[in-house]
Protein backbone atom coordinates (compact mmCIF):
# COMPACT_ATOMS: atom_id res chain seq x y z
CA UNK A 1 0.00 0.00 0.00
CA UNK A 2 2.80 2.39 0.93
CA UNK A 3 4.54 1.64 -2.36
CA UNK A 4 1.36 2.53 -4.28
CA UNK A 5 1.06 5.84 -2.42
CA UNK A 6 4.70 6.70 -3.13
CA UNK A 7 4.27 5.82 -6.82
CA UNK A 8 1.12 7.95 -7.05
CA UNK A 9 2.82 10.96 -5.45
CA UNK A 10 5.80 10.56 -7.78
CA UNK A 11 3.52 10.39 -10.83
CA UNK A 12 1.59 13.48 -9.66
CA UNK A 13 4.79 15.45 -9.10
CA UNK A 14 6.14 14.48 -12.53
CA UNK A 15 2.86 15.45 -14.20
CA UNK A 16 2.73 18.83 -12.49
CA UNK A 17 6.41 19.44 -13.18
CA UNK A 18 5.89 18.87 -16.88
CA UNK A 19 3.12 21.47 -16.86
CA UNK A 20 5.27 23.88 -14.87
CA UNK A 21 7.86 23.96 -17.66
CA UNK A 22 5.34 25.85 -19.79
CA UNK A 23 4.64 28.40 -17.08
CA UNK A 24 5.63 31.68 -18.71
CA UNK A 25 8.53 29.86 -20.35
CA UNK A 26 9.92 29.12 -16.90
CA UNK A 27 10.43 26.08 -14.74
CA UNK A 28 10.09 26.82 -11.05
CA UNK A 29 8.20 26.09 -7.84
CA UNK A 30 5.20 28.26 -8.68
CA UNK A 31 3.21 25.45 -10.30
CA UNK A 32 3.81 22.82 -7.63
CA UNK A 33 4.73 24.61 -4.40
CA UNK A 34 2.44 27.60 -4.87
CA UNK A 35 -0.44 25.52 -6.17
CA UNK A 36 -1.47 21.98 -5.21
CA UNK A 37 0.92 21.71 -2.26
CA UNK A 38 -0.78 24.72 -0.67
CA UNK A 39 -4.42 24.19 -1.58
CA UNK A 40 -4.94 23.63 2.15
CA UNK A 41 -2.39 25.23 4.48
CA UNK A 42 -1.82 25.32 8.24
CA UNK A 43 -0.76 28.60 9.84
CA UNK A 44 1.08 29.12 13.13
CA UNK A 45 2.20 32.49 14.37
CA UNK A 46 2.59 35.15 16.99
CA UNK A 47 0.85 38.49 17.40
CA UNK A 48 1.77 41.77 19.06
CA UNK A 49 -1.13 44.04 19.94
CA UNK A 50 0.44 47.49 19.72
CA UNK A 51 -2.68 49.11 21.20
CA UNK A 52 -2.40 47.18 24.49
CA UNK A 53 1.23 45.96 24.37
CA UNK A 54 0.00 42.39 24.73
CA UNK A 55 1.47 39.43 22.87
CA UNK A 56 -0.20 36.18 21.92
CA UNK A 57 -0.24 33.27 19.53
CA UNK A 58 -2.36 32.29 16.57
CA UNK A 59 -3.29 29.10 14.77
CA UNK A 60 -5.37 28.76 11.65
CA UNK A 61 -5.87 27.29 8.21
CA UNK A 62 -6.59 28.49 4.70
CA UNK A 63 -7.56 27.25 1.26
CA UNK A 64 -6.54 28.84 -2.00
CA UNK A 65 -4.10 29.02 -4.88
CA UNK A 66 -1.01 31.22 -4.59
CA UNK A 67 -0.11 31.52 -8.28
CA UNK A 68 -3.20 31.76 -10.45
CA UNK A 69 -1.32 32.00 -13.73
CA UNK A 70 0.21 28.57 -13.15
CA UNK A 71 -3.31 27.16 -13.19
CA UNK A 72 -5.20 29.38 -15.61
CA UNK A 73 -2.33 30.83 -17.71
CA UNK A 74 -3.70 34.31 -17.08
CA UNK A 75 -0.49 36.21 -17.71
CA UNK A 76 1.13 34.27 -20.54
CA UNK A 77 1.73 37.36 -22.67
CA UNK A 78 3.64 39.20 -19.94
CA UNK A 79 7.34 38.62 -20.46
CA UNK A 80 8.41 39.32 -16.88
CA UNK A 81 5.82 37.49 -14.87
CA UNK A 82 3.38 39.33 -12.63
CA UNK A 83 1.22 36.94 -10.68
CA UNK A 84 -1.59 36.87 -8.14
CA UNK A 85 -2.98 34.51 -5.55
CA UNK A 86 -6.08 34.33 -3.39
CA UNK A 87 -6.78 32.54 -0.12
CA UNK A 88 -9.77 32.13 2.21
CA UNK A 89 -8.57 31.79 5.77
CA UNK A 90 -9.59 31.26 9.38
CA UNK A 91 -7.47 31.93 12.42
CA UNK A 92 -7.80 31.82 16.17
CA UNK A 93 -5.76 34.37 18.10
CA UNK A 94 -5.18 34.29 21.84
CA UNK A 95 -3.75 37.43 23.40
CA UNK A 96 -5.70 39.07 26.21
CA UNK A 97 -8.89 37.95 24.43
CA UNK A 98 -9.86 34.96 22.30
CA UNK A 99 -10.48 36.10 18.74
CA UNK A 100 -11.87 34.18 15.79
CA UNK A 101 -11.45 35.71 12.36
CA UNK A 102 -12.61 34.66 8.92
CA UNK A 103 -11.45 36.50 5.84
CA UNK A 104 -9.65 36.53 2.54
CA UNK A 105 -6.33 37.77 1.25
CA UNK A 106 -4.87 38.69 -2.11
CA UNK A 107 -1.23 38.09 -2.90
CA UNK A 108 0.60 40.15 -5.51
CA UNK A 109 3.80 38.65 -6.85
CA UNK A 110 5.69 41.40 -8.64
CA UNK A 111 8.78 40.71 -10.74
CA UNK A 112 11.74 42.03 -8.77
CA UNK A 113 13.81 42.57 -11.89
CA UNK A 114 13.22 43.26 -15.58
CA UNK A 115 16.48 41.58 -16.46
CA UNK A 116 16.39 38.23 -18.25
CA UNK A 117 19.10 37.05 -15.84
CA UNK A 118 16.40 36.53 -13.18
CA UNK A 119 13.60 35.51 -15.52
CA UNK A 120 13.54 31.87 -14.36
CA UNK A 121 13.62 32.70 -10.65
CA UNK A 122 10.30 32.98 -8.74
CA UNK A 123 9.50 36.24 -6.99
CA UNK A 124 10.89 35.96 -3.43
CA UNK A 125 8.81 38.83 -1.97
CA UNK A 126 5.05 39.31 -2.32
CA UNK A 127 2.68 42.09 -1.29
CA UNK A 128 -0.42 40.97 0.63
CA UNK A 129 -3.70 42.71 1.44
CA UNK A 130 -6.61 41.17 3.29
CA UNK A 131 -9.83 41.78 5.17
CA UNK A 132 -12.46 39.86 7.07
CA UNK A 133 -14.68 39.54 10.13
CA UNK A 134 -13.71 39.13 13.78
CA UNK A 135 -15.75 37.47 16.51
CA UNK A 136 -14.94 37.59 20.22
CA UNK A 137 -17.00 35.31 22.45
CA UNK A 138 -16.99 36.22 26.13
CA UNK A 139 -18.05 33.68 28.76
CA UNK A 140 -20.82 32.35 26.55
CA UNK A 141 -22.30 32.74 23.10
CA UNK A 142 -24.83 35.17 24.56
CA UNK A 143 -22.34 38.02 24.26
CA UNK A 144 -20.41 38.17 21.01
CA UNK A 145 -18.37 41.20 20.07
CA UNK A 146 -18.26 41.60 16.31
CA UNK A 147 -15.86 43.52 14.19
CA UNK A 148 -13.85 43.51 11.03
CA UNK A 149 -10.23 43.92 10.06
CA UNK A 150 -8.05 45.07 7.21
CA UNK A 151 -4.40 44.16 6.90
CA UNK A 152 -1.38 44.71 4.70
CA UNK A 153 1.97 43.00 4.68
CA UNK A 154 4.67 41.15 2.83
CA UNK A 155 5.25 37.46 2.30
CA UNK A 156 8.44 35.60 1.55
CA UNK A 157 8.85 32.53 -0.69
CA UNK A 158 5.15 31.96 -1.32
CA UNK A 159 6.14 29.51 -4.06
CA UNK A 160 7.48 27.14 -1.36
CA UNK A 161 5.20 25.09 0.94
CA UNK A 162 6.92 26.46 4.06
CA UNK A 163 6.93 30.26 4.06
CA UNK A 164 6.43 33.32 6.26
CA UNK A 165 4.35 36.51 6.24
CA UNK A 166 4.61 39.77 8.19
CA UNK A 167 1.26 41.52 8.51
CA UNK A 168 0.02 44.78 10.05
CA UNK A 169 -3.66 44.66 11.00
CA UNK A 170 -6.27 47.24 11.92
CA UNK A 171 -9.25 45.81 13.83
CA UNK A 172 -12.52 47.71 14.14
CA UNK A 173 -15.26 46.65 16.57
CA UNK A 174 -18.83 47.69 15.91
CA UNK A 175 -20.27 46.89 19.35
CA UNK A 176 -17.47 47.15 21.91
CA UNK A 177 -18.33 47.70 25.55
CA UNK A 178 -16.42 50.17 27.66
CA UNK A 179 -13.00 48.68 28.49
CA UNK A 180 -12.87 47.11 31.93
CA UNK A 181 -9.52 46.42 33.58
CA UNK A 182 -8.62 43.79 36.13
CA UNK A 183 -5.06 44.25 37.37
CA UNK A 184 -4.33 46.33 34.28
CA UNK A 185 -5.51 43.57 31.94
CA UNK A 186 -8.29 44.81 29.60
CA UNK A 187 -11.27 42.51 29.17
CA UNK A 188 -12.91 44.38 26.29
CA UNK A 189 -11.40 45.44 22.97
CA UNK A 190 -10.93 49.08 22.12
CA UNK A 191 -13.02 50.41 19.20
CA UNK A 192 -9.89 50.36 17.03
CA UNK A 193 -6.89 48.13 17.65
CA UNK A 194 -3.62 47.72 15.77
CA UNK A 195 -1.47 44.61 15.77
CA UNK A 196 1.51 42.98 14.12
CA UNK A 197 1.27 39.34 13.03
CA UNK A 198 4.12 37.02 12.11
CA UNK A 199 2.66 33.94 10.43
CA UNK A 200 4.42 30.74 9.40
CA UNK A 201 2.72 28.66 6.71
CA UNK A 202 3.23 24.89 6.86
CA UNK A 203 1.80 23.24 3.77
Amino acid sequence: MLRKIVCFCFFLACSLSSKAQNYGGNYDWRMLGGGPLQIVSLHLGTSINTSTNKTGYSIGASIGWNYLSSFYNLFDKIEHIFDMGIRIKYDFTQDYLQRHSVGAELQFHFPYSTSNIFKNIPQPVSAIIGSGSIFICQDSLLHIIRGYYVEVGIGFAKFFPVNISFMYRWSFFTNPMQPVSTQHVPTQPAPIEKSIHIVFTLF
